[in-house]
């Protein structure tokens, strides 16, 4: 979950579930909308939820190592705090709390990482 951070909706596609394309910290992102249906051009306070353990050098790299990762949107952010298995990394405003896969990896707070957000949703905390 990522907490309180300010996204630009791109676009809103039509149909259920409700997807959206949003911009967060620069970084153009497409999830499921949970909530009234946004309109194209709001800029709104939201939290993400990517629903997935991400896996080292898939879903999860260190900056500068991300040739290894998947296709997808990605967000680029730097380690807050580490808990065995879950990170907290600061996405400009916000924090991404994730599980990853592989507790081993030595990781100091503030190392720079990219995370492909893929099975993202999309909550407006502003309505």
């Amino acid at each position: 979950m990522i907490g309180r951070m300010r996204a630009y909706v791109v676009a809103v596609h039509p149909g259920a579930p409700t997807i959206v394309d949003i911009s967060v910290a620069d970084d153009p992102l497409r999830g499921e909308w949970i909530g009234p249906s946004p309109d194209a051009g709001e800029l709104v306070d939201v939290e993400l939820d990517i629903d997935a353990v991400l896996g080292w050098d898939d879903t999860i790299a260190l900056e500068g190592a991300e040739a290894t990762l998947r296709e997808g949107p990605r967000l680029y952010g730097r380690v807050e705090l580490r808990e065995q298995d879950l990170l907290s990394v600061r996405v400009a405003d916000g924090l991404l709390l994730i599980q990853v896969d592989d507790a081993s990896i030595d990781l100091p707070l503030g190392t720079p990482v990219v995370v492909v957000a893929e099975c993202l949703k999309v909550y407006p905390t502003n309505l």
